[in-house]
């Protein structure tokens, strides 16, 4: 199988990127600058969401898309209403962002899936492999026969998450928490998963099926003032190190997609 686009794109909310010259000058890649845009971090309002959805769809080809820190994950939302088949979202996240929202039906980085389980019709199932064990108890009626939480103590063989996918088509989103600390830093609570299970599922994944996309996010925030910083300059340089690795066997797959 293969990867239906082949561009690597970084969207630019929070300047993060800036500070991983390593990963960024190892990649061919496209700039979206959205650090202008208001309205954005964690919540999403609809006007900024706009601009968000208009900024991807003037991007053709995008295969692998960096989304900057978890407070941004929603953007995956907007990448996923771009796919015109039947598919399946795969979500590595230590959270299942099911949340129905606390102000309304406001998009955020904690509901987007929720927003994609109702307003997506072309999306089948969701697969969230990662969460702490608990969150299963938290998933409501409604989105029971449409979601499938793969609990980080609890993981299934190859072949059993393979089976669990009815569609043809993936689209694979990557919530760095779902690492240990070991292999990425985030500002979320994080899971236990190692960077070499987490590549092998992805091998996994898209050997198996036509995947339409990836996405990673899950950066550790920094203000400018804190970029001398030790501990911060430490957890830039653990993300930058899984980013890589990430990209990488990412990009491999993207070129022998491309030469099949």
């Amino acid at each position: 199988m293969s990867l239906l686009h082949h561009g690597i794109t970084f969207l630019d909310f929070d300047g993060l990127y800036n500070y991983q010259n390593r990963l960024t000058s190892s990649l061919p890649h496209r700039w979206a600058d959205l650090r202008w845009l208001r309205g954005t971090s964690l919540y999403c309002s609809p006007d900024a969401f706009r601009v968000i959805r208009e900024k991807l769809r003037s991007l053709p080809d995008k295969g692998l898309t960096f989304l900057g820190s978890g407070n941004y994950h929603y953007a995956a939302l907007a990448l996923l209403e771009e796919i015109r088949r039947p598919f399946t979202l795969v979500l590595f996240d230590h959270h299942t962002d099911l949340n129905e929202g606390q102000i309304g039906s406001l998009l955020s980085c904690g509901s987007w899936v929720c927003h994609a389980v109702k307003g997506l019709p072309k999306m089948k199932r969701a697969i969230i492999i990662g969460p702490q064990p608990l969150s299963i108890q938290n998933i409501s009626g409604p989105f029971r026969h449409q979601v499938i939480v793969i609990p980080e103590n609890h993981m299934p063989s190859d072949q059993r998450i393979l089976s669990l996918i009815p569609a043809d088509t993936i689209y694979i989103s990557i919530d760095k928490d779902v690492l240990s600390p070991q292999f990425a830093r985030t500002n979320w609570d994080q899971g236990h998963l190692t960077l070499d299970t987490l590549c092998r599922l992805i091998r996994l994944l898209t050997g198996s099926k036509e995947t339409a996309g990836i996405d990673i996010c899950g950066e550790w925030p920094i203000r400018p003032h804190e970029q001398l910083n030790s501990a911060a300059k430490l957890n830039i340089r653990i993300n930058e190190k899984s980013n890589l690795v990430l990209a990488r066997m990412i990009a491999a797959t993207l070129s022998r997609s491309s030469v099949s």
